[in-house]
C-alpha cells in the first residue's frame, strides 16, 4: 500500500473527511508521478531503438556501397 494510504485512520464513523481528502490528493499526486515516469521511460526506450536502427540502416548502407 502505499504511503498516503498507511494515513487514514478509521473512526466509529468512518474516516475523518479533511485526512480522506489529503490522503486522495496524496495518492493524487503519487500517480501523477508514476504516470510521468513511465512516459519519460517510454520516450527514451521509443527513442533509443530508433537511433539503433537508425545506425544499423547507416552501416548496412555504407557496406552495401563497398560492394558495389
Amino acid at each position: 500500500m502505499s504511503i498516503a494510504a498507511n494515513k487514514i485512520e478509521t473512526f466509529v464513523d468512518g474516516v475523518d473527511k479533511k485526512q480522506f481528502e489529503a490522503s486522495l490528493h496524496d495518492i493524487s499526486d503519487q500517480i501523477r508521478l508514476m504516470d510521468q515516469k513511465l512516459i519519460m521511460k517510454t520516450e527514451t526506450e521509443i527513442s533509443n531503438r530508433y537511433e539503433n536502427q537508425k545506425y544499423s540502416i547507416a552501416k548496412t548502407k555504407e557496406w552495401i556501397n563497398q560492394l558495389r
